[in-house]
């Protein structure tokens, strides 16, 4: 990701990862997220708006997998989501 180049939002980085919503879910916890299993998918899908701590807890979860692969980390954070 550059400057140039605002980053994935939690939905295309989800997609893009491959994961299962449970991985996800279970990769936020690790990270100290409390959301359940439900509100992860939901925050993922833009039913349930994440405020700025949850959004960055998923975009790490996120771009930690990326990195595993030997990735960037393309999943914006909540500082520059809110420039949409």
């Amino acid at each position: 990701m550059t400057l140039d180049e605002p980053g994935l939002d939690l939905a295309e980085g989800f997609t893009r990862s491959g994961m299962p919503y449970e991985e996800l879910w279970l990769r936020q916890i690790a990270l100290g997220g409390s959301a359940g299993r439900l509100e992860v998918e939901a925050y993922v899908l833009g039913l349930l708006h994440a405020d700025p701590y949850q959004h960055d807890l998923l975009a790490q979860a996120l771009n930690e997998c990326f990195l595993e692969r030997d990735q960037d980390h393309p999943v914006r954070y909540s500082d520059s989501a809110t420039a949409e």
